[in-house]
């Protein structure tokens, strides 16, 4: 009997098969307690396949009904090392297997439309990165440092010269599979891109039934790898062909086509996506980044801001910025509750920048996030954001004292509500805690002196972090009460705060 290991791709090919379009038939999966019946997909004349993933160890079979013949199949599934697929569990991420999974994130639109040289390197410079998950497009992509002519398409084209969505190019989607599969050989995370505004090519322009066809494709073949989310777009407000409900539409299609419960988001341009049931988190676009507190409390979902500027020199506004302020928007972002994705944008005379196309990474961001990736991951417990602003007042309780004793609290909530939150929002301390731990980040503030309030029993020790320098120095081994702080003043200080015993950290 054939072997697959938990959270492995089962995978049963058919050839000789009369039908020669999709959307083919459907195999039904079973064990002693559990059913689930999955699509077929294409694969070139005369062949189709299904795969499956396994979720649950032991004997599982299969039967299909094909050209009116009824076949069957087994095979055993086995105890493995994968963790499973990533799932969202409160403010953050874990895998299926209760392990907890911190997304550090890079964006390389356009990396599997590249040589094969080309993709190899990313890989290698993955290899070696703290990059955990990527951003990337199914279509190929056609923008500014986007003009190559990728060498395979997902689909044929009909006479006209329209594409055939009954007709997908198998040499394509293999490709793209590999390069799934070799994410996931070096713990990556693929976050497919499935629609997007950047096209020369006709793909934002399908209908919305052929987007249909494509998107169960996509389910179809893809969703039996681990390591796959679901971004329904980049920026979908501006693919002008679709409308709200069409991306309504696309997100239930997607919900109800993959059986395993992928993460699936929306990532924006302007306008936010609004929640859905199928949104399993909240993918942003935004270089305010200090609004995390708002978005996390709009969704209660988990906030992954995807987008938030690019390091780099290029010409746009969006692709400047300092390796400093790429690394000080990423920890505002994770010291708020959320996660943040890395992106880099340097000119290069060959148009081989890393958000587009991959290659090799030349900033000097990267070993910086990996830093704080490491920072956390020595962090045994998850950190919550803080539920607190600065000034210790509660925007919804109309009936504070504080409106009557503090001038300034009575006229911040004269403000209209979305104003006051907004407000409020700048002032919100960048802070994350558990029971035995407290990371409290400066962000651009200058301070020289800090008064920390510790409770009275227990003891603490306090850790400067300095987030550019990469260092971890301790202040005070065993402390409790107040404490005042001697800091060196400058940008980019945190400060770590670890209970050693007695009672927790407020």
């Amino acid at each position: 009997m054939r072997q697959i290991e938990l959270h492995g791709v089962f995978e049963e090919t058919f050839t000789g098969i009369k039908s020669s379009a999709t959307p083919g038939f459907e195999a039904v999966f079973t064990n002693k307690t559990q059913s689930f019946t999955v699509p077929s997909f294409w694969d070139g004349e005369g062949r189709y396949a299904i795969r499956f993933m396994p979720q649950t160890e032991g004997e599982w079979s299969y039967t299909a009904a094909i050209d009116g013949k009824e076949l069957s199949g087994n095979f055993l599934c086995i105890p493995s090392k994968a963790h499973g697929l990533v799932k969202a569990v409160g403010e953050g991420f874990q895998y299926e297997d209760g392990t907890r999974y911190l997304p550090f994130g890079t964006t390389c639109y356009a990396w599997t439309h590249q040589t094969q040289e080309l993709e190899e390197q990313t890989l290698a410079t993955l290899r070696i990165s703290p990059f955990n998950k990527v951003r990337m497009c199914v279509f190929p992509k056609s923008m500014p440092y986007n003009n190559n002519e990728p060498e395979l398409f997902p689909y044929a084209k009909k006479e006209d010269g329209s594409w055939d969505i009954d007709r997908p190019d198998p040499e394509f989607w293999k490709h793209l599979e590999k390069r799934i599969s070799d994410l996931q050989t070096l713990g990556v995370e693929a976050d497919l891109i499935l629609l997007h505004p950047y096209d020369r090519w006709g793909f934002s322009k399908l209908s919305p039934e052929e987007d249909v066809k494509y998107l169960k494709y996509c389910v179809a073949r893809l969703s039996a790898y681990s390591n796959v989310w679901w971004s329904l777009a980049n920026e979908y407000d501006f693919v002008a062909s679709k409308t709200l409900e069409d991306w309504d539409c696309y997100g239930e299609t997607v919900s109800k086509a993959d059986i395993y419960g992928h993460l699936t988001s929306v990532h924006n341009g302007f306008v936010k996506y609004p929640k859905r049931y199928w949104t399993t988190h909240r993918s942003i676009q935004s270089g305010d980044v200090r609004k995390v507190n708002l978005w996390k409390d709009e969704y209660h979902l988990p906030v992954i801001v995807d987008e938030c500027g690019y390091e780099g020199d290029i010409e746009y506004s969006w692709g400047n910025l300092s390796a400093f302020e790429m690394v000080n928007r990423i920890w505002t972002v994770v010291t708020r509750g959320g996660y943040c994705t890395h992106g880099e944008t340097f000119h290069r005379e060959d148009e081989v920048l890393w958000w587009a196309k991959g290659g090799a990474l030349r900033g000097e961001s990267p070993e910086r996030i990996a830093f704080l990736r490491n920072l956390l991951q020595s962090i045994p417990e998850s950190l919550e954001t803080a539920k607190k602003n600065a000034f210790s007042i509660d925007p919804n309780d109309k009936d504070s004292k504080a409106l009557e004793e503090n001038p300034f609290a009575k006229s911040l909530m004269s403000l209209p509500e979305h104003e006051r939150n907004d407000f409020l929002s700048q002032f919100m301390p960048n802070m994350i805690s558990s029971g035995s731990y407290s990371l409290n980040y400066l962000g651009r503030e200058c301070r020289s002196i800090m008064d920390l309030k510790l409770p009275e029993n227990g003891k603490y020790k306090i850790e400067l972090i300095d987030a550019w320098e990469m260092t971890r120095t301790a202040l005070h081994d065993s402390v409790s009460g107040n404490i005042k702080l001697r800091l060196p003043g400058k940008e980019g200080i945190a400060i770590l705060v670890t209970r050693l015993e007695g009672e927790g950290l407020n």
